[in-house]
């Protein structure tokens, strides 16, 4: 049973056979040709670096030491330019059959935000497009991917069920500003914010802890890939062909700009407004997720390269939403 946590670990604390993931490892030599590994350990509350020096190879299982793997630890919690980095004295392979405990999920339940999600596809009033978004959703092979799989792999949602949470924070977010844009095509937005992201279920292992990209989310990469799901759909269901490139046209433009990995640029309102309501709920996790690594007795965290390299500042909080996390 584990009973240490990442989040728990306090500066100069040894620890002896504790479980922790491995999310990341590579292999290194030193200025005298010693071998070392860098790796990334943790386990649901949260993830720090590690190290293996040369001295401790004797007493660690090489083989084990691979993404994805749970392992036993024993080691010390050292710093390094003032942020916590665990040194591992040994380590060895275990067989581990609950991974609950090795990663962290979405504070709403995945069967009950998935039951939501089918809600809010029903609110689409085009027949055609509805049974098409609906039928995606519904798949098989989409839908038990779909309630458990991250969004990233770092940065943003990167949690179990954190696409289907990513997906209806967007459409949240979308409904409060419907009242005020009449002309826009609210349906075509819906379904392009319910897509938009469906390639990532091809692009990320998520079953596997350190959520690695698969061999076609390498080639491909998760744009094209739920361009061309959503495409297979709607050309078996003849759906209207203007119809089927608009949606096209959101999945494709949704990063906003060709630097950021999309083919196109966003070209009608509902396209303009998704790339915007992705960027709001991406950046308002990211902000969200720094905050929670800040010390508590810090005033600012560190750098955060997705938010424009500012500092997040630990402020203070005048309302108590707490009991406001539940699905509305």
């Amino acid at each position: 049973m584990k009973t240490q946590y990442i989040k728990d670990l306090q500066p100069r604390q040894v620890f002896e056979n504790e479980t922790f993931a491995i999310y990341e490892q590579s292999k290194a030599e030193d200025k005298n040709g010693n071998i070392y590994y860098s790796l990334v350990i943790g386990d649901k509350t949260g993830k720090l670096s590690a190290k293996i020096w040369s001295d401790a190879l004797a007493s660690v299982d090489r083989k084990a030491i691979k993404e994805g793997n749970v392992v036993s630890v024993t080691g010390k919690v050292d710093e390094y330019k003032g942020i916590p980095q665990i040194v591992i004295m040994e380590l060895r392979a275990i067989d581990e059959t609950s991974l609950e405990e090795f990663v962290e999920s979405s504070m709403f339940d995945a069967e009950d935000m998935y039951k939501e999600l089918l809600e809010e596809i029903e609110g689409i009033t085009y027949e055609p497009l509805r049974k098409v978004v609906k039928g995606i959703v519904e798949d098989k092979e989409i839908a038990p991917n779909l309630k458990y799989w991250p969004a990233a792999t770092t940065v943003h949602h990167d949690f179990r069920s954190g696409l289907l949470q990513h997906i209806l924070e967007m459409i949240t977010v979308a409904k409060g500003l419907e009242r005020f844009y009449p002309d826009v095509d609210f349906d075509i937005l819906t379904a392009g914010i319910v897509l938009h992201d469906l390639g990532k279920i091809y692009e990320l292992d998520g079953k596997n802890l350190a959520v690695p990209y698969t061999k076609v989310g390498q080639l491909f990469g998760h744009i094209y890939m739920g361009t061309r799901l959503f495409e297979e759909h709607a050309k078996k269901a003849k759906l209207d062909e203007d119809v089927k490139d608009h949606v096209m046209h959101l999945i494709l433009s949704h990063h906003g700009v060709l630097e950021y990995g999309s083919p196109v640029v966003p070209a009608t309102p509902e396209a303009i407004l998704l790339t915007n309501i992705d960027n709001v709920s991406a950046k308002a996790r990211t902000a969200d997720k720094a905050l929670k690594e800040i010390g508590s007795d810090d005033e600012f965290g560190k750098r955060n390269f997705f938010l424009e390299n500012t500092k997040i500042w630990n402020r203070k909080k005048v309302s108590n939403n707490d009991d406001q996390m539940q699905l509305v």
